[in-house]
């Protein structure tokens, strides 16, 4: 484990060209502080930090890396660094409640996090816990859902501009999952998980992702819906009214795989 480091370490750290270790404890904000800082945000604006929050976790489960701190503060968070308790503490519980997970946090003063699995699920639930799928799990679920509330189709700039809050970059590669453009149009691809073609007459070309046949076959619309639901803290499906139409449209004529 991490050892704790010496008074030195605050000007290491402003010489790093990345934020690599947090504010000391006694400048984080205390849950109050960050209570009401989170009063300057909208609801909607803090659930959306919450759902990538929790989306952030997901990737990085892949590759089982540990997540920090100051990289959610760094890619999600940004100049609303003081919500973090407010964000997290939703994020944990949306987490243990949708995928059976628990968030624990490591020894050390570099405030770092994992998932565990929870042997004993409260209540019976049944979790979308697709963490024990390898590689495809966690980047893959989120792609197939933007995919899917998007119409089942999504142009390739929107997903890498939603991506991008999540701190995965087009032609950057990224920390943990490594080239994730080579990821997701040709490794994702070729497994037939998505299909990644270019918009017919598109000029200057462009190109969108859909579902590929293994996703059909190794998932279904209703599964990720319900993944989508209680991402936003509901347990109805009806809500959303289009895909739910789509859901019952894809059930009616299962083995279609459209």
């Amino acid at each position: 484990m991490p050892k704790a480091r010496g008074k030195s370490a605050r000007s290491r750290q402003e010489d790093s060209d990345m934020e690599t270790d947090p504010p000391t404890q006694a400048s984080q904000p205390t849950l109050t502080q960050a209570q009401r800082a989170a009063e300057s945000l909208s609801r909607q604006e803090i659930e959306r930090k919450v759902n990538e929050v929790v989306q952030f976790f997901l990737i990085m489960e892949q590759k089982k890396a540990a997540v920090k701190r100051a990289d959610i503060t760094k890619h999600i968070l940004k100049e609303h660094s003081r919500v973090f308790p407010v964000v997290f503490e939703k994020a944990k519980k949306k987490l243990r409640e949708v995928f059976g997970v628990s968030v624990e946090e490591l020894e050390g003063k570099d405030k770092r996090y994992i998932l565990v699995n929870l042997v004993d699920t409260p209540d019976g639930q049944d979790h979308l816990n697709m963490l024990d799928d390898g590689p495809k799990s966690g980047l893959l679920l989120v792609v197939l859902s933007l995919i899917f509330m998007k119409g089942n189709v999504i142009q390739d700039t929107l997903l890498w501009h939603t991506l991008k809050r999540l701190g995965i970059e087009e032609n950057h590669p990224h920390e943990v999952l490594g080239d994730v453009k080579s990821l997701l149009t040709k490794e994702f691809t070729r497994q037939q998980y998505l299909e990644y073609k270019r918009v017919p007459q598109s000029d200057p070309p462009s190109f969108e992702f859909r579902w590929g046949p293994r996703a059909h076959k190794e998932t279904s619309k209703r599964r990720v819906l319900q993944f989508v639901s209680k991402m936003y803290g509901s347990e109805s499906l009806e809500i959303w009214t289009s895909q739910y139409q789509d859901v019952l449209r894809a059930e009616g004529g299962e083995g279609g795989g459209t």
